[in-house]
């Protein structure tokens, strides 16, 4: 219930009045609009009938003692409009102004509260072990197609690549944790960095992302197509190019029809395959007992190539290496349909998994296969294991390349999933457009997000030929970004957002150094073939695009409207002037209509200040409401109004709302007034709450953190 002190509607959907109307408006006529005994005007007849029907609530009653105390502080400071040059000399600027905030008290009834805790209970929330074969499913699954390009980079020191490649995941699994746990938020490392740095930055590693979950479809469909095809004989038009596109566009079509993955799916492949990779070891263990030593001497007696060296052949096979570890940055993508204390323990199971599986394997295969043979072999060299550890039996390697099928598909299917919650998110938050939006009538799926990846996959795969080498190159490339992301974000939280509290606090040093790495490893990638640089950069320059020109779209719209207002001779044509000034008036202000919202706790002008100025400079907005819990009277600061009525006054293009609501500040208390006020809580800012503060992050379910 919305109760206004001056009689006017709520702000929401409040018409603006033109810059001369405000410029004329006397300082007596504002003040007594804001917080004032006024006269009744014939307009106000029906809303005093109204309110002469329903008696005052205790709440509001106590209101009005706010009105006296807030307009007997600091009379006579209001400031008053005043002309600017415009630099519209042939057009009207007359729409930039927002219109004049308002000051109302909002009662929110137990309903409303109680409403946020009839949905949280019918949450259904992920154990440990669901959990862990979601992502991991990526992550045991990446063994199949990393070990092949390591050996192949890095030769018989494949084995000392790859154990360093998961020495570095432990500071990793730690630093990932930290910024989890203190924002623990669906989206990646995107919502990590909303809430860290600005939205352009976090729309730049959403772009990272995005490029991270298509490579991750395209390089799973095309090694499951290499292991089919290197153990069954395919129709000449079938060949493992044609068949990656028709993976690509059969999982497609199972996300359109709105199958989603479920964690009993992911949990029953994530088992298959854990017995598999178990029973290729244990039967290349006791192979290596049977053969003994004479495969691994000959490959370590195979010289070097010319021109280099140990430690480079060494750092080239950890850079590639680290495709072993894709997945390892997923978990974080669902964290928020988590059980308690739950994210902690899947990271545990994951650097487990990649410790006990990925070094361990390569060393099996540099001591039962001659490494020519594996480096010819590079896309199906896990199959190749399983053939040489039953002594050339086929048996294990069909069984290698059916559990590859499986769950190389399911990476498939678990990219297009990631990718479309990350465009869902960006597309609500009004980065990509609103199309990503629109679900299927008949499925629910969000179908335009999934065509667009399709096509995107397609085409990436087409360019490159089909050829894997490079296809990994510009994954490692995508995933090395995006793992160093979350690094960076690291360190910005201990500057920025130090007082959130998390599981674990990692040293500032060990960040900066494994993002140091994690940055090396990047360009060894690139080194190695330059290449995938271009493939990478042009995809990331078109995805960066898109994002751009949507961010930025009522700043693109305003340079036009002064470019047009710069070109005379179309001012010549009156009607044809008039409706294209209309016209780019009418997409700003349509742009810029949706509020945000900040919850303010102080009166000091220097914090409300500052929060304007970041929605200012991050969201295309012209209404902001800035909203003030409080428990009794007596807590409201005293110079609140005033200080309001003032900011109001310097931002002209900005209509400034304050919303008095009387309550705690929790997590029930915000969801009802995003409900009431409609706007959605990705749109709500906060300050950085400290240790003391008694709930956790993630329960405001998107609320952002704007300044310390």
């Amino acid at each position: 219930m919305v109760r206004q002190s001056d009689g006017n509607q709520p702000t929401n959907g409040q018409s603006s009045r033109n810059v001369s109307e405000k410029s004329s408006m006397a300082i007596s006529e504002v003040e007594t609009v804001i917080f004032s005994d006024k006269e009744v005007q014939p307009s106000d007849t029906n809303d005093i009938d109204i309110a002469e029907r329903l008696p005052p609530s205790f709440a509001e009653s106590e209101f009005h003692h706010i009105q006296r105390r807030q307009v007997n502080t600091a009379r006579g400071t209001l400031l008053k409009w005043s002309e600017v040059p415009s630099r519209y000399p042939n057009l009207s600027n007359a729409w930039e102004f927002a219109g004049w905030g308002s000051t109302y008290y909002m009662e929110l009834e137990p309903s409303d509260i109680d409403q946020f805790h009839t949905t949280r209970d019918k949450r259904t929330l992920i154990g440990q072990w669901r959990a862990t074969s979601i992502a991991g499913n990526d992550l045991i699954a990446s063994v199949l197609y990393s070990i092949g390009p390591c050996v192949l980079q890095a030769g018989k020191y494949a084995p000392i690549s790859m154990f360093l490649v998961a020495l570095l995941m432990y500071p990793m699994k730690r630093i990932i944790t930290e910024v989890a746990t203190a924002l623990p938020l669906n989206g990646g490392c995107y919502n990590a960095m909303l809430n860290t740095t600005s939205k352009t930055v976090a729309a730049v590693a959403a772009c990272l992302s995005i490029l991270d979950y298509l490579a991750t479809c395209v390089v799973s469909a095309s090694t499951a197509s290499a292991y089919l095809a290197a153990e069954v004989d395919l129709p000449e038009k079938f060949s493992a190019f044609v068949l990656t596109i028709i993976i690509l566009i059969a999982f497609s079509l199972v996300c359109i029809l709105g199958l989603r993955e479920s964690s009993t799916l992911t949990l029953s492949i994530f088992t298959l395959h854990s017995i598999t990779m178990a029973v290729v070891m244990i039967a290349s263990i006791v192979m290596w007992g049977r053969q003994g030593n004479n495969v691994l001497i000959e490959n370590w007696n195979i010289p070097d190539p010319e021109g280099t060296s140990p430690l480079r052949m060494i750092f080239n096979g950890f850079c590639i290496g680290l495709l072993g570890v894709t997945g390892f940055e997923s978990a974080e993508n669902y964290i928020e349909d988590l059980k308690p204390n739950t994210f902690p323990k899947v990271m545990n199971n994951m650097f487990s998994f990649l410790f006990v599986i990925n070094a361990p394997m390569t060393l099996l295969v540099v001591v039962l296969v001659p490494v020519p043979v594996i480096q010819a072999n590079a896309a199906n060299a896990v199959s190749i294991l399983g053939q040489y550890a039953v002594g050339g039996n086929r048996w294990l390697r069909v069984w290698i390349m059916v559990d590859a099928v499986i769950v190389l598909c399911a990476g498939v299917l678990t990219g297009l999933i990631g990718a479309i919650g990350l465009v869902q998110r960006m597309a609500s938050d009004r980065i990509l457009p609103r199309l990503f939006l629109i679900r299927n009538r008949w499925t629910g799926s969000y179908q335009y997000i999934v065509l667009a990846f399709l096509v995107l996959s397609i085409i990436m795969y087409v360019i490159v030929g089909g050829d894997t080498t490079s296809l990994s190159g510009v994954f490692a490339v995508a995933f090395l970004c995006s793992l160093s992301t979350f690094a960076a974000v690291n360190i910005l939280m201990k500057y920025k957002r130090g007082r959130l509290v998390r599981f674990i606090k990692v040293n500032l040093l060990t960040s900066m150094a494994t993002l140091g790495v994690l940055i090396g490893s990047l360009i060894g990638n690139i080194i190695i073939d330059p290449e995938i640089a271009e493939y990478f950069v042009i995809y990331f320059c078109v995805v960066l695009l898109v994002v751009l020109i949507m961010l930025k779209s009522a700043w693109l719209f305003k340079l036009c409207y002064w470019l047009f207002d710069q070109m005379d001779f179309f001012h010549r044509f009156e009607s044809f002037s008039k409706k294209a000034e209309s016209f780019i008036q009418n997409r700003i202000q349509n742009i810029r209509k949706a509020p945000c919202a900040f919850f303010l706790k102080t009166d000091e002008p220097h914090v409300m200040n500052k929060a304007i100025q970041y929605i200012k400079h991050n969201e295309d907005c012209g209404h902001i409401k800035l909203i003030h819990i409080y428990n009794k009277v007596g807590d409201i600061p005293e110079l609140m109004e005033n200080h309001h009525r003032t900011l109001d006054e310097i931002y002209p293009k900005i209509q400034i709302d304050l919303v008095f609501v009387q309550g705690t500040f929790d997590p029930a208390t915000v969801d009802a007034i995003s409900r009431q006020l409609d706007i959605p809580k990705s749109f709500m800012f906060i300050s950085c709450p400290g240790k003391e503060f008694e709930f956790n992050f993630g329960d405001f379910e998107g609320v952002r953190i704007i300044m310390l």
